[in-house]
């Protein structure tokens, strides 16, 4: 029998290797909205993704405080029927969140919230149809006050995982997971380790700038995104033991005055993230979620000031960035 030249074998063995890691790979996704205005016409934002030619499972909406005027069950269930996944992003105490906040005046805040999750997101998401709910995203903010941090709160475990009861007992079956901030802090254990075993998914975030007020964004280390991710995914992974989300990543194209002049880092951090899918994929990353699909011109200017505009893969005009074609070749590699 005729020898095979190794370099037939080793061509069959990369073909192979790609076969078996396509049916393990990074499921991504968009958001952050179900609809929005795009030249003065309304469009379903999942569907112009679609056109585009991106190839993705997960569609998120964000819920911030008000939220049920915009959004309903309908929207949850025409997404399921195209075929996606809904990501519920449960957003209600966001930056003033602390110990203190949450006990203050007998926790009314608490209590107004465990009731938002019993009569209105229940309702939303009992569809009979998966639903991921990322609840919380950043409550590990470190207090601009003094107060404590939810971190250094052991009940933290028990007030989450009676949030993660009523939404299991209206809505069965919804997934649930919190969503700790990356700040490059590994505490999380005390604060996190019961509900831990309770919860479906662990998810996290990543967000960059170059308007980024707390450090120098011209970096490399800042801009190295995907360092951050699996350091950070590895320690959710090692330390709770269950699936890790990357429930939003979010990186501004704006610099100086120029809606586009971070438009080559933002496309650069998404291209080295997907050059590192395994990697994630070995720390239980199991979906990667892109926000946002089109810049918002109505969005507030809180942390990166008017950077916080220019997140999408596209301007608000629909014209594509170059984020989105790095995007798209994910789906070209399947």
């Amino acid at each position: 029998m005729r020898q095979i030249p190794v370099l037939i074998i080793v061509l069959i063995s990369i073909f192979l290797e790609s076969c078996i890691f396509s049916e393990n790979r990074l499921k991504i996704g968009i958001g952050d909205r179900f609809d929005q205005v795009v030249n003065g016409k309304n469009v379903i934002v999942y569907e112009e993704a679609k056109k585009d030619g991106l190839k993705f499972k997960y569609v998120s909406i964000w819920l911030t405080p008000g939220w049920s005027a915009w959004v309903n069950k309908e929207m949850l269930q025409k997404i399921c029927k195209d075929g996606y996944t809904p990501v519920v992003i449960y957003y209600t105490f966001g930056d003033s969140i602390s110990k203190e906040y949450l006990e203050r005046n007998n926790r009314a805040k608490l209590n107004a919230w465990y009731k938002d999750l019993k009569e209105n997101l229940v309702p939303l998401i009992n569809i009979n149809s998966e639903v991921l709910v990322v609840l919380e995203p950043e409550f590990n903010n470190i207090p601009s006050s003094k107060e404590t941090a939810v971190t250094e709160w052991e009940e933290w475990n028990e007030i989450t995982g009676k949030a993660i009861d009523i939404l299991r007992k209206g809505a069965p079956y919804c997934k649930v997971g919190l969503c700790p901030g990356d700040w490059g802090t590994y505490n999380l254990y005390k604060c996190m380790n019961k509900v831990a075993q309770k919860s479906d998914f662990i998810a996290f975030q990543e967000m960059r700038a170059s308007s980024d007020p707390s450090v120098d964004s011209s970096t490399a280390e800042y801009q190295d995104v995907v360092g951050s991710a699996l350091k950070f995914s590895s320690y959710l992974k090692k330390t709770f033991n269950k699936p890790v989300l990357w429930s939003y990543l979010a990186v501004s194209s704006y610099k100086n005055g120029n809606p586009l002049g971070w438009e080559t880092e933002q496309a650069v951090i998404i291209k080295d993230i997907l050059k590192k899918e395994k990697e994630l994929f070995r720390n239980g990353v199991f979906g990667f979620l892109y926000f946002a699909y089109f810049d918002d011109p109505a969005h507030g200017t809180e942390f990166f000031g008017e950077a916080e505009k220019h997140f999408g893969l596209k301007a608000s005009s629909g014209v594509p960035k170059k984020a989105l074609y790095e995007l798209k070749k994910h789906g070209l590699s399947e």
